[in-house]
């Protein structure tokens, strides 16, 4: 127990629920999510800052005769003190008061025995009350004021817990109070810190013909992006008054109404070939056939579920054709919530791609989310687009791009392109 309560005018402070109250909750507790930031949400709305985690594991849940199990993580945590509740803590005090008084239930006392009992009770209830609110300011004061700007700044860009924690802690670890009051400084240095936390996947020059394989969920929009890419090397090439390049499409789409035609219709705009194929034999010999006259062969993808394992483990048996040279893109859109990107993540691995492209960058106003989970699991990102015209609204990835992006930050253009200029090169 605190001494600050040590003066408490009280017979015995363990007599007086509002003082036990005050306790933590020392026993642990155990609580399970789809990862660490998923428990850590789970927690803050339970108990707001409240809570502190002692440990975490991974498990696994679900399936059936130990297939198909999806890993969890479970959280051992304590709850800290908090504030009391008011009405209901001070009836039960007062009734409590009045039966050691009286010597138990049904002994009557007078009004004015009553009416003294409520007034020193509600002298206790404010003094118990003023101190926890002192311990609150406190607490809360003791983090420097930049720091908490800083963390709403995060919020506001809704980058993840764990990632806001991190960045908290670095400034608390690394930063003295001097620098700490200069407000300015401390935003250039965490956007210097996002800046190195966001990885660039750099242009692959790969001996033709060159595979690009995209991968990912529904809805993400692979097609279209196949299509732009395409189109880019076609627009490139001419700019640069080179030979047409040589390039071939394949979609193994059959789960989504159109997914054909869509490509095709690509294709007959760029004046490239367009094949379907519904089997690993297919594909192979599609590539046999034209990997002596091709330059990029694209392979479009049809979208699962990351819970649908059966599909995604037949697909990727499609696309293991010997002696590929290939690189796979994860697709994923800039608002993919946080923990379903984990989700996507885990379960796409098996694919073994290379990087991510981030689409429909133009419907979203924070990357926070994005940049928190590749940046947590090592994933260097390619290419971001926003929009649908094809083949333009792609661009190569960069960090000065998601960096000027950051909501209400003072963004120092001179300095981050300066610093990243080679991470942003196109």
């Amino acid at each position: 127990m605190p001494n600050d309560f040590n003066d408490l005018n009280a017979p015995n402070r363990n007599d007086i629920n509002p003082l036990a109250a005050m306790m933590s909750d020392s026993e642990p507790k155990k609580l399970t999510g789809r990862n660490e930031d998923d428990c850590k949400r789970m927690l803050f709305n339970m108990f707001g800052s409240r809570y502190q985690i002692i440990g975490a594991r991974t498990i696994l849940k679900g399936g059936l005769f130990g297939f198909g199990q999806k890993e969890y993580c479970e959280v051992r945590y304590i709850v800290k003190p908090g504030p009391l509740s008011s009405s209901e803590s001070f009836d039960k005090n007062r009734q409590e008061l009045i039966d050691k008084i009286t010597g138990g239930p049904g002994n009557a006392l007078s009004l004015k025995q009553l009416a003294a009992i409520d007034k020193k009770l509600e002298e206790l209830q404010d003094s118990v009350n003023s101190k926890l609110s002192n311990l609150s300011v406190a607490a809360s004061s003791s983090e420097h004021q930049s720091i908490q700007k800083i963390e709403n700044l995060l919020i506001q860009n809704e980058f993840s817990l764990s990632y806001i924690n991190d960045i908290k802690n670095r400034l608390k670890g690394e930063l003295s109070v001097e620098q700490l009051d200069d407000f300015e400084f401390v935003q250039r240095t965490v956007v210097d810190w996002i800046g190195k936390s966001i990885a660039i996947y750099p242009e692959t020059k790969r001996r033709a013909p060159h595979v690009i394989i995209l991968v990912g969920p529904t809805g993400v929009g692979k097609t279209t992006t196949i299509a732009k890419l395409a189109g880019t090397l076609l627009k490139n090439a001419n700019l640069k008054k080179q030979p047409k390049p040589s390039i071939r499409m394949i979609t193994i789409d059959h789960t989504r109404v159109g997914a054909e035609e869509q490509l095709r219709r690509f294709g007959v705009l760029m004046d490239v070939a367009v094949d379907k194929a519904e089997s690993a034999a297919d594909v192979k010999q599609i590539f046999d056939t034209y990997r002596n006259s091709l330059d990029v062969l694209f392979i479009d993808t049809p979208g699962y579920s990351p819970n649908d394992f059966e599909s995604i483990g037949k697909m990727r048996g499609i696309l293991e054709i010997p002696g590929m040279n290939k690189d796979v893109y994860l697709t994923i859109t800039a608002s993919v919530k946080a923990r379903d990107l984990v989700s996507i993540i885990q379960v796409y691995e098996q694919f073994k791609y290379d990087s991510v492209i981030i689409t429909k960058c133009d419907e979203t106003t924070a990357f926070g989310n994005v940049l928190s989970v590749l940046s947590e699991k090592h994933k260097p990102i390619a290419y971001i687009t926003d929009g649908q015209q094809v083949p333009k609204k792609i661009e190569r990835a960069s960090v000065v791009k998601f960096l000027t992006n950051l909501n209400d930050f003072q963004i120092d253009r001179n300095h981050i392109e300066e610093v990243f200029s080679e991470k942003s090169e196109s």
